[in-house]
């Protein structure tokens, strides 16, 4: 499979990402809302990471189904550790007493192996997907 030099619409994201944390850092503290700019974040770091390593290459299955599966997980495991990030970054901001509870925290520490795992499996799968669409 050979793996595309540059991503068409990653700029587009980029700008669409750093809009939305721009809006995040009003809003009062949800989950939900910093689960969507870590995913917003991680979906553009895999976007560049792999232009950047593998980007204009030729793979073969089983190298291309390594890479998805890793890129996966490294998705799934940084969500995870960026909410938690995020969830530090807007409580230091507002100065009105913690955003979130130990509770929101506690499950979004408990999500990470599962996000983790569950990355490796998307991977894996959109990594299949997209070597027979490509063929």
């Amino acid at each position: 499979m050979e793996v595309p030099s540059k991503f068409r619409g990653l700029k587009w994201l980029t700008i669409i990402v750093g809009l939305y944390a721009v809006v995040w850092l009003s809003l009062e503290g949800a989950v939900a809302q910093v689960i969507a700019l870590a995913v917003g974040v991680a979906v553009l770091a895999a976007g560049y990471l792999t232009q950047r390593l593998i980007g204009g290459r030729e793979l073969s299955l089983g190298q291309w189904l390594l890479f998805a599966g890793a890129l996966g997980a490294f998705m799934g495991l940084a969500c995870g550790l960026l909410a938690l990030t995020l969830m530090a970054i807007k409580t230091g901001l507002h100065g009105h007493g913690p955003e979130f509870t130990a509770l929101q925290i506690e499950w979004l520490v408990g999500q990470i192996p599962l996000w983790t795992l569950s990355g490796v499996i998307a991977g894996l799968g959109l990594g299949l997907l997209t070597f027979t669409f490509r063929r």
